[in-house]
């Protein structure tokens, strides 16, 4: 698995540690002809903490430094990025998919109409989320 960050982040060696860890823990981390790339950016549109875009080949996740008026701290920051490494998951895996005209499809079936609170890539996402943070987070580095 090759990844980059891209745009300004704090603590890049425990970021990529903690990237390097989750690619293990989700089984990603042996799929040699994947790429992910990680940007960084001080507001992401629509107010979101971050996205995931992708194909079965290549991912790009977004993460925002900022949401809701406020700045977000580095780990609120880091358990986003667990958030969007699901979703990065659900899209090498082929769980998660676009459609023709862009509506999703999960495991092969057509998702669209779903509330985003219903739709089951981002039930996953969030219920491995804090687990993936608490498991694979570089506790004992040093964070500046």
């Amino acid at each position: 698995m090759i990844f980059y960050i891209t745009g300004k982040c704090k603590n890049k060696d425990v970021v990529e540690q903690y990237i390097i860890n989750c690619l293990r823990h989700l089984k990603l981390h042996r799929m040699t002809t994947k790429t992910v790339i990680i940007d960084f950016k001080s507001k992401v549109e629509d107010d979101v903490q971050g996205y995931c875009i992708g194909t079965d080949k290549v991912a790009e996740v977004t993460i925002s430094k900022s949401w809701a008026g406020r700045k977000l701290t580095f780990l609120e920051q880091m358990q986003t990025l667990a958030h969007e490494l699901v979703h990065v998951k659900q899209y090498f895996r082929k769980e998660l998919s676009h459609g023709y005209g862009g509506a999703f499809k999960w495991k092969k079936r057509n998702a669209g109409g779903y509330k985003y609170e219903n739709q089951p890539w981002e039930k996953e996402a969030f219920k491995m989320e804090e687990e993936l943070f608490v498991k694979c987070f570089p506790f004992h580095m040093e964070l500046k």
